[in-house]
């Protein structure tokens, strides 16, 4: 079956407007158990269930985990996520990684695009550049014709997750963001999604394809 660690959204202003994460402990992106536990105040040997880690939000108010809604970033002081702070104990801040990810996928999709040639006048991707694989682990990237990138990562096993990433893209985002009448439409400004139903609808879609085959 296909293991979904990450999932990142960018806008056309190369800023991440939403992050979460399903399997970010199973993931080669995630800190180790003891680092983390330690930055979080608990020994490895707590009897607190792993599945309930707390958040932390900008206010220093810790937020009940549930495991079934995952960790979303970024929020604001409003929003009804189960948040995950920029301070939560992981790699590195979650500002940070998002830049590196960017970075990372935007600079080898550009590099694809100019040996092949066909560097766009407006950029967008059409070298064709749909993943990379390291010995951890799989970066899917799909940029939707509007320039909102899409970036997946998952274990090594998935070979290809375009339609996922199409899916969501044709069909929920656009479907419960883009439609969504409170949504920022300002091209001009970045605005982190806090749609809760379009929240809900990606984790039921990516728990029902973690429960199936993977796709090929």
């Amino acid at each position: 079956m296909v293991v979904v660690y990450t999932l990142y959204i960018f806008d056309r202003h190369c800023e991440c407007i939403f992050y979460t994460e399903w399997n970010r402990g199973r993931s080669p992106l995630s800190t180790d158990r003891s680092t983390a536990a330690a930055a979080s105040g608990r020994s490895e040997n707590s009897k607190e269930p792993a599945n309930t880690a707390h958040a932390v939000d900008g206010t220093g108010t810790h937020l009940a985990g549930d495991p079934q809604r995952p960790l979303v970033w970024p929020t604001s002081s409003t929003s009804t996520a189960r948040r995950v702070s920029p301070e939560s104990p992981r790699n590195i801040a979650m500002e940070e990684e998002t830049k590196l990810v960017y970075g990372v996928a935007f600079s080898t999709r550009n590099i694809i695009n100019k040996l092949n040639s066909k560097d766009g006048p407006q950029g967008g991707n059409p070298g064709g550049f749909m993943s990379f694989a390291t010995n951890t682990y799989r970066l899917h990237y799909y940029e939707s014709p509007t320039g909102v990138k899409f970036i997946l990562t998952t274990d090594i096993a998935a070979v290809s997750m375009q339609p996922v990433l199409e899916m969501i893209y044709r069909n929920i985002y656009v479907e419960y963001v883009v439609k969504n009448p409170l949504f920022n439409v300002d091209p001009l400004v970045s605005s982190p999604i806090e749609n809760d139903y379009f929240r809900a609808v990606l984790n039921n879609y990516i728990r029902e394809i973690s429960s199936t085959a993977s796709i090929a």
